[in-house]
């Protein structure tokens, strides 16, 4: 009769002197998963949408149909769920950045939603407005050794609304005058990217009104570009833009109020008034170029 007595208290304790019931609770949940479509207008490349969900810090790239998946892992916890909204950004750089809103209640997505149904996917295709088009304008051959410049121009046209965007400028004395600069190379053979230096001396503003047209012509010396990454065991000129098939992107940096720093840092790019070789994982629309340095 003892240990029946002590059977039955043990079970009872179990029962009903927990806070957390071991024999009905829900497990926590392992993710939640949000999908949808987004399609940008007048795309002209392959270029991928970012969609990056804020507070949360997880992102994806949508597929060349537009379509996205993410899973939102670890939203519930022994030691606690979240609660709150959160936003999906979708993100092309030279399109208006465009967010969802999604609601959480304890880990789990919120009964009420906006923009998602209750299983996390869009309720409508979300579609992103160009706010500049870019096209460049070039020989596909560059005679470096030949002592030849290199010589191109890139045409910037807006669309139905004002934008500003950041570039570099050479600044030329007698007259003072500045000449558009700022040329990423990349290199085709071995993903080593090149910048013109000694060129880039400032950065600078340009606001353009809705549906304006812009060009500018660059000019680089035949060794004008310098590596990121200089290694102090190999001479410098060992180290300037090889031979070979390069991609070429001018660094033109659109402005948007309305972007988290989170999205450009996961990226890599930490100062946008830095140019650096993280600027070619941007996702930009635009038509790419390809030169050839001989």
């Amino acid at each position: 009769m003892e240990l029946i007595k002590n059977l039955t208290t043990t079970l009872l304790l179990l029962l009903f002197g927990c806070t957390s019931n071991p024999f009905w609770e829900d497990k926590p949940s392992k993710k939640i998963k949000i999908e949808g479509y987004v399609f940008a207008n007048e795309r002209v490349s392959d270029a991928s949408v970012f969609v990056y969900v804020d507070e949360l810090n997880v992102f994806t790239y949508a597929d060349s149909s537009g379509y996205f998946s993410i899973d939102l892992l670890n939203l519930e916890s022994e030691v606690g769920n979240f609660s709150g909204s959160v936003r999906v950004f979708y993100y092309l750089h030279n399109y208006k950045v465009v967010y969802s809103t999604l609601f959480i209640t304890n880990g789990r997505l919120t009964g009420s939603q906006t923009d998602f149904d209750e299983y996390g996917t869009l309720i409508e295709t979300v579609i992103l407005q160009k706010l500049l088009s870019l096209e460049l304008s070039i020989n596909n051959v560059w005679g470096r050794s030949n002592a030849d410049s290199l010589r191109f121009s890139l045409t910037l046209m807006s669309h139905d609304e004002p934008v500003s965007f950041l570039s570099y400028v050479n600044v030329l004395a007698d007259p003072r005058r500045y000449v558009p600069s700022g040329i990423l190379l990349k290199s085709n053979q071995n993903d080593a990217v090149y910048f013109d230096e000694n060129d880039a001396d400032l950065i600078q503003r340009t606001d353009l009104n809705s549906n304006d047209i812009l060009q500018l012509e660059y000019n680089v010396s035949p060794n004008g570009f310098s590596p990121f990454v200089i290694d102090d065991y190999i001479s410098l000129e060992q180290q300037l833009v090889q031979n070979g098939s390069h991609l070429i992107l001018p660094y033109v940096f659109i402005i948007q109020e309305d972007i988290p720093h989170q999205i450009l840092s996961s990226m890599g790019i930490n100062n946008v008034q830095n140019i650096s070789a993280d600027y070619f994982t941007m996702p930009i629309d635009m038509v790419l170029k390809t030169i050839f340095i001989q």
